[in-house]
């Protein structure tokens, strides 16, 4: 049975060392789980978040009529799981592609850095990474503030040039976006910014990589392929 969950225990043991855990257990660490905006629930098997609409689903399902019910009762807007999951609750896909990983060095003594958040999403808007200004600019800001996400960003003199945003999971990270201004492309800075955030990680890091784009990019950078993730809607 799907349940609210009452301990932040609970939700990383079905979330640890998982790609899609990592922002559910971001937004869990950051809100807590009393906030009516950010809800968190689970089964036993898999963990369920729903922040702005959109639900997460960390684990494996194991009761797809009962899953897809609760999705309908809570009112979920876009569902971001991987492809086995996808397949099981027949969800509409209307976006897909690769999930990557690559290793670090499980020491890291780099403090981190401070960044504008207004800046970076200037950035990754220009690229057509973000929605509105508002919820990105209030969900980063908290998350980094509790030290649930990280930016990182390359500049030239005083403008920001590239710019990338992570989240912390359970013994894992997930690179959620990397973008570079239009006017400061092939210049290399997308791979500088992904390594430069590695430098604030350590462990197992993942990123989700858009179906049939930057695959070269990404595996010039030691990232591999491990999986295949979905957002989509139910029918």
């Amino acid at each position: 049975m799907i349940c609210l969950s009452e301990t932040l225990d609970e939700i990383k043991i079905l979330c640890e060392n998982s790609p899609f855990g990592c922002p559910i257990i971001s937004a869990a660490e950051a809100y807590g789980l009393e906030q009516p905006f950010a809800r968190f629930w689970t089964d036993g098997s898999a963990a369920y978040s729903m922040l702005d609409g959109v639900m997460r689903i960390s684990g494996k399902i194991t009761d797809a009529e009962e899953v897809s019910a609760f999705l309908y009762a809570v009112g979920a807007e876009q569902v971001v799981c991987d492809l086995e999951t996808a397949e099981v609750l027949g969800l509409h896909i209307t976006d897909r592609g690769a999930v990557l990983y690559k290793d670090l060095p499980t020491s890291c003594a780099v403090p981190r850095e401070e960044v504008s958040v207004r800046q970076v999403y200037d950035v990754l808007h220009e690229c057509d990474m973000v929605g509105e200004f508002e919820p990105f600019y209030l969900d980063v800001s908290h998350r980094t503030r509790h030290k649930t996400a990280l930016c990182t960003a390359m500049y030239s003199e005083s403008e920001m040039t590239a710019a990338a945003v992570s989240v912390f999971g359970a013994n894992c990270t997930l690179i959620t976006a990397v973008g570079v201004r239009s006017a400061y492309r092939r210049r290399g800075l997308g791979s500088a910014v992904v390594r430069k955030t590695e430098e604030y990680l350590s462990g197992r890091v993942y990123l989700f990589r858009a179906e049939n784009e930057n695959e070269r990019f990404y595996a010039s950078l030691g990232y591999t392929p491990c999986g295949t993730w979905c957002a989509g809607t139910l029918k």
